[in-house]
């Protein structure tokens, strides 16, 4: 568990590196679970929206006093990134703090770091211990309350799903350079 909570996930010193921001999770197994959840437009998201498209997830709240404040920031990049060089991939960032976030307050969020909503959800409408559950069991990563009660621990991964609902890299999301997922999406789709 220590491990776990110190690197906010079991895989910071088993992965093989692909990219100089980037972990190769493929033989790991992983799968993006089946979920049904609300995104700030007050719209249903499911997995199955996502298939047949590359994602790229993370975790936030809107709360946060730490780190979601350099994540969010460099998903707004990469977002932007991906617009310019015309890459398809879907953008995903799952509340650990769904009691707060409602979807106003993920569109406010969202806004204020200038998100286009055609292609990035900001996903609430479940239960702390879904979320719990749901980081576990497709990240294999921590979601837990902090002693302090103002934080929660969470990923500061930003996880690339591929078209078959297969988990396949991990990055650094406090890492401000895109560069690495970019390579990875242009080489995935035939772009390189």
């Amino acid at each position: 568990m220590l491990l776990a909570l110190s690197g906010c996930g079991w895989f910071d010193n088993v992965s093989e590196t692909s990219a100089e921001n980037g972990e190769d999770l493929q033989a790991y197994g992983l799968d993006l679970h089946d979920f049904s959840y609300t995104n700030q437009s007050d719209e249903i998201v499911t997995n199955e929206d996502l298939e047949g498209e590359y994602t790229l997830v993370n975790m936030i709240f809107t709360r946060c006093p730490t780190v979601c404040n350099l994540m969010t920031p460099n998903m707004s990049q990469l977002q932007k990134d991906l617009a310019t060089e015309d890459i398809d991939a879907n953008l995903v960032s799952f509340t650990v703090d769904p009691d707060y976030d409602s979807p106003d307050i993920l569109k406010e969020y969202g806004d204020h770091y200038e998100a286009d909503y055609s292609n990035w959800d900001f996903l609430t409408g479940y239960s702390l211990n879904e979320v719990e559950e749901f980081a576990e069991d497709t990240f294999h990563s921590v979601v837990a309350p902090a002693a302090d009660d103002e934080d929660i621990v969470h990923s500061t991964d930003i996880f690339l799903v591929d078209e078959n609902s297969k988990v396949i890299q991990r990055y650094d999301g406090l890492e401000v350079d895109t560069e690495p997922i970019m390579e990875d999406l242009r080489r995935l789709q035939g772009m390189e």
